[in-house]
């Protein structure tokens, strides 16, 4: 084999393993809207069938070629449960608020979430076995470091493909042509010819079936950066307004506000309209603007000036182009896409009003970590920066659903220690939308008029745990693992060395070393995006930048590596120690309110450094490595374990995985001595 052909070769799997894993953590959550909640587990499970191909990578049987049957196998799988299947889930026995499925076939019968989830985790791991195999393989004509760097690299690509993706609104069709079309490189040189028409077809069938599938119920079908979203009219007339979905889930739609005589219009407008019967405000901040409800209103009560944030780029398109106000075309409303909580340190501007709207996305941040997109919205900092932002007679809204009603009483609580006085607290006779609303700050006034249509609550002042930057978790009642999750961590670890056994009889051995460095450096990305988000934004673009960061930082250690051929790696585990427990201790509000290049440059100079200083210690064992299938093995079976060690983050706070990583290191120090010891 050619030297190119062998980069080639290393390359091009490396970069359908990163693109496959993104495609499919994207797609399976957007069609099972419960598995959203646990795309964690998803990421273990890529994980286990990675690592089982590792071990693989010198059996004779070519694995790869079953991909394309498996991929269309899968689609129809999820096909079939959108339409016939429904979860069965008591959602008020839950330790965290979730929302439960709607919109669902009410003929569709049920299956219980861990059978689901059950069989959602030995999918992905059977899948991934085969791109884990053809990596080592791959890997054989180099050296462990330069063969590490080429994965990286290709691996690197097909995250900046993906986010491009995204980005562009493709559809899942564009992301599984792009799979699985290059794949005929390897099925075509190791497949007889009755394999190579059946992947052929089985590859035309799955990209025919992701690109004719549509449903009458709905009018459009758009994907966004975050989520797929289907809108559905609410009234055959041109300008009756819509609702649309997230991931099958409802969401508020666009309202037509002039349409006095349609069912429900009062109970529809009545929350948006509640701070305008006292106050006369001249500028307002919409966090979470959605397609323009709140902005129509304000604008209706005579605003002159409002800003509307908006995360989603197609909810923003929805208001300007099919809102029956059209309100983001209106010269008055400056439309920002992007994170609410980056906005409020941005802005220098300050408002009458400052309204929190529907920001529960259901959305997480990442395949890497537990929180949800709006979780930084949502904590004690964010509200005490939000009072700061108000005028002298400013109020803050804020319009909620909430699952459950300790999520109302910690928004209450929350509130109250902000301004230093009980918010009004309001919960509608009919909430079709918020089913309760907040009111504080100093515009307040004694005099206020009774809100008809809502009943006036309060709430006892108790012992709550707020949710903080570090512990950002507003839909856990108090600080620990929800009782849904501890099954899974129990499960998880005795499914993945049953799936290791079983489909890894012939291979042996395994590295401490390296699996504890796979589980230190999970730890270390999960902390790197969610500060990363907490700085700049939790947005796809912030997410999908971070992780190609951290793939670069792998790269340059690497070079750095192979440039100075490191002979002593001690030093470079007290800078990762040095580092870690300087971030552990470091309080990150101190660099939230500088400007944009200030926080990269202190995100690149110090959160990244961990990163970095980790990749040169495993580039430096690897470079040295006489086993790459046991070693890559045993780093990525630590990742699987690094997966579930991320849920100490519920317990513990986000600045705890600093100290659990640092333990992982000193393990993995400590077993590369015994191996030196014993050679």
């Amino acid at each position: 084999m050619s030297s190119r052909r062998a980069v080639f070769d290393l390359f091009l799997i490396s970069f359908l393993t990163l693109f496959a894993e993104m495609a499919f953590i994207r797609y399976i959550p957007s069609n099972i809207y419960l598995i959203s909640y646990y795309k964690n587990a998803l990421l273990i499970a890529i994980f286990l069938g990675l690592g089982t191909g590792f071990m693989l990578s010198k059996t004779k049987r070519n694995y790869i070629e079953l991909i394309p049957v498996a991929t269309l196998a899968l689609i129809c799988l999820i096909f079939y449960f959108n339409h016939y299947l429904r979860i069965d889930i008591d959602y008020t026995m839950k330790d965290e608020s979730i929302w439960a499925e709607a919109w669902v076939n009410s003929h569709a019968q049920s299956v219980s979430l861990p059978i689901l989830l059950l069989f959602a985790y030995i999918s992905m791991a059977f899948y991934f076995i085969p791109f884990g195999q053809e990596t080592v393989r791959a890997m054989q004509p180099f050296k462990p470091i330069a063969a590490y760097s080429i994965n990286i690299a290709g691996s690197l690509t097909g995250v900046i493909l993906f986010a491009l993706l995204g980005w562009l609104w493709t559809s899942p069709a564009v992301w599984f042509a792009l799979l699985l079309v290059p794949l005929l490189w390897w099925i075509y040189r190791y497949s007889n010819n009755r394999m190579k028409a059946i992947s052929s077809v089985a590859i035309i069938l799955a990209i025919i079936l992701l690109y004719s599938f549509h449903s009458l119920r709905y009018t459009a079908e758009l994907w966004s950066p975050y989520s797929k979203i289907r809108v559905y009219k609410l009234s055959e007339k041109p300008d009756g307004g819509f609702m649309f979905t997230t991931n099958g889930n409802p969401q508020v739609g666009s309202f037509n506000f002039d349409a006095k005589n349609e069912p429900w219009f009062q109970e529809r407008l009545a929350p948006y309209e509640v701070p305008y019967i006292f106050l006369k405000p001249s500028s307002v901040l919409i966090l979470g603007a959605g397609a323009g409800n709140e902005a129509v209103v304000a604008l209706r009560n005579g605003v002159r000036e409002v800003t509307a944030v908006e995360i989603d780029p197609v909810f923003a398109l929805l208001g300007r182009e099919l809102s029956p106000h059209r309100p983001f075309k209106d010269p008055r409303v400056e439309v920002y896409v992007g994170d609410a909580r980056a906005f409020l340190h941005k802005t220098k501007k300050r408002y009458d009003l400052i309204v929190f709207g529907f920001l529960d996305s259901q959305y997480l941040l990442s395949h890497k970590s537990n929180i949800r997109t709006e979780n930084f919205v949502y904590t004690i900092e964010s509200f005490r920066r939000a009072k700061e932002l108000l005028t002298e007679n400013g109020v803050l809204q804020l319009n909620y659903n909430a699952a459950k009603p300790e999520v109302r009483v910690r928004f209450y609580l929350m509130l109250k220690d902000v301004f230093q006085e009980s918010p009004i607290t309001l919960v509608p006779s009919q909430p079709l939308t918020a089913n309760v609303i907040f009111l504080a700050g100093p515009g307040l006034k004694k005099d206020i008029p009774e809100f008809h249509g809502f009943q006036k609550v309060y709430y006892k002042g108790e012992e709550i745990e707020y949710p903080t930057d570090d512990w950002p978790f507003l839909y856990i009642a108090k600080k620990g693992i929800p009782r849904e999750y501890w099954s899974m961590i129990a499960a998880i670890p005795i499914l993945s060395f049953l799936f290791v056994k079983g489909m890894a009889r012939a291979s042996a051995g395994f590295s401490l070393k390296y699996f504890m460095l796979g589980f230190g450096f999970m730890l270390l990305q999960t902390k790197s995006i969610t500060t990363y988000a907490l700085f700049f934004g939790s947005t796809v673009t912030v997410v999908s930048v971070t992780i190609a960061a951290i793939l670069l930082a792998i790269l340059v250690a690497n070079l750095f590596v192979y440039r100075f051929d490191i002979k002593r790696i001690n030093s470079f585990y007290l800078l990762l120690f040095a580092t870690l427990i300087v971030l552990y201790f470091l309080p990150l509000e101190i660099f939230l309110n500088l400007n944009w290049l200030a926080k990269l440059l202190i995100a690149i100079a110090l959160i990244s450094a961990p990163i970095f200083f980790a990749a040169i210690i495993f580039g430096a064992y690897f470079a040295k490595s006489k086993q790459v299938d046991i070693d890559l093995g045993s780093n990525i079976f630590g990742a699987v374990l690094g997966g579930i060690g991320e849920y100490a983050s519920m317990a513990l706070g986000f600045s705890a995985l600093y100290l659990i990583s640092l333990v992982a290191y000193l393990i993995a120090y400590f077993a590369d001595a015994a191996d030196m010891g014993d050679k």
